[in-house]
């Protein structure tokens, strides 16, 4: 499951081109890991993919829309353009709007599986009419905070020219000032009412502690979909060791983005400093490729199965003699963020890589390529499987964000 990627970021941002279409077979586009303003999720890629049978599609809010209907309309608009476009392609996709329809979709059709949800709460979530709007339209979650401070509280700024350019005036504001406000945890209750989960990614460092303090402090299970591991990714957008903890304390749970330089290391802890010092002497690590997954990956994963017994809060817990339904409880998501104003992973090998192309041995095409579109994400897979990763938390995945989905609906309480 791609915990979330932009099929229809053309409807906001027009110089996307032309959306989620075919290309010929004869004729196809030109692929590079350095896409940040070029359409990479075509329907080619993503039917029969592999790599992400589930795919949950983020429709973009506009980052600088000032008007509640405009807001809305350029989100009921793209999910619109999905829906006809999955009405058009029945044989080969297919919607689902409760973690049901997931699970019988899964085991009666061999469709590719699209759920939808929202990046960026500007002015979105008003009232619980609002909220309740969003849940009729399948809405599984939303991503509270985008890339500027709103309404609802603060963005992170993350190293580097782009965030800071795009949030400038958050920028001049003093962290201390930069929280999740009053509008803010209104509109996570709103949406908890309607069964619609939180995503707490891309919240200034005081923003997410304040929405995790309300959400725990009302039994609101939270999600992040692509955050980094502060510990690695030392930055506003990393999440620290602790926090961690406790969301799967709270029956949340965490994914980890795939896309290219937002789980580049930054200013990381010495212990993951002098792994990555290692590594990178003995040539196993090229950065900006694959390898931050990878490293990010394991030594997350790493740290949830070791503090098996914090996140349970039962000191007899051994994350190995755990059972697989049990497990579920410590899965890791993944995000490709496809067509969300970013490149991918450059290729390890190669003119673009770390590495000089050896005549003697065959490369897997990401290898070479780097993950420049949707169609490669099996072979970042199988990549990784090859190189003695274990993907199971990966795939427990799909199964703790349907029983986390499910639980929200449980618990809706709508009001008008």
């Amino acid at each position: 499951m791609d915990l979330q990627s932009h099929m229809t970021v053309h409807i906001p941002y027009g110089f996307f081109g032309k959306g989620l279409t075919y290309f010929s077979d004869d004729d196809p586009p030109k692929s590079s890991y350095k896409h940040t303003f070029t359409n990479v999720n075509h329907a080619n890629f993503l039917e029969n993919n592999q790599g992400a049978r589930i795919i949950i599609n983020g429709a973009l809010s506009k980052e600088w829309v000032t008007s509640k209907k405009k807001a809305r309309r350029v989100i009921v608009e793209q999910i619109d353009y999905v829906n006809d476009f999955i009405s058009k392609h029945s044989d080969k996709f297919a919607l689902a709007k409760t973690p049901q329809e997931v699970r019988d979709l899964v085991t009666n059709t061999n469709k590719t599986i699209v759920i939808h949800s929202i990046e960026g709460g500007r002015r979105l979530i008003n009232s619980q009419e609002d909220a309740n709007f969003w849940a009729s339209q399948g809405i599984a979650f939303i991503t509270l905070v985008h890339l500027l401070d709103d309404e609802n509280g603060a963005s992170a700024i993350t190293p580097g020219l782009m965030t800071s350019l795009i949030n400038a005036k958050g920028g001049f504001r003093k962290e201390k000032n930069r929280r999740l406000t009053e509008h803010g945890k209104q509109a996570i209750q709103y949406l908890a009412n309607a069964g619609i989960m939180t995503d707490i990614s891309h919240m200034s460092e005081l923003t997410r502690k304040d929405a995790l303090d309300y959400m725990f402090e009302h039994n609101i299970p939270p999600i992040s979909t692509h955050d980094g591991f502060q510990p690695i990714q030392n930055s506003p957008r990393g999440i620290s060791a602790a926090d961690i903890i406790r969301i799967y304390q709270h029956n949340g749970f965490v994914s980890l983005p795939l896309s290219g330089g937002a789980l580049k290391p930054h200013k990381s802890f010495p212990i993951y400093q002098k792994m990555l010092d290692s590594l990178s002497r003995a040539d196993c690590y090229c950065e900006g490729s694959i390898d931050d997954y990878k490293f990010t990956y394991q030594m997350l994963k790493q740290f949830i199965e070791n503090n098996a017994a914090a996140i349970a809060k039962d000191s007899t817990v051994v994350f190995a003699e755990l059972n697989d339904s049990q497990k579920v409880k410590y899965s890791i998501g993944f995000q490709t963020d496809f067509n969300g104003w970013l490149n991918h992973n450059r290729p390890r090998y190669g003119k673009d890589g770390c590495y000089e192309l050896a005549a003697d041995r065959e490369y897997e095409e990401i290898e070479l390529k780097g993950l420049a579109h949707p169609g490669l994400l099996n072979a970042h897979w199988n990549l990784l499987i090859r190189e003695g990763v274990d993907l199971e938390p990966i795939k427990r995945s799909s199964e703790k964000f349907l029983q986390l989905w499910q639980y929200f609906l449980d618990h809706r309480r709508l009001e008008d």
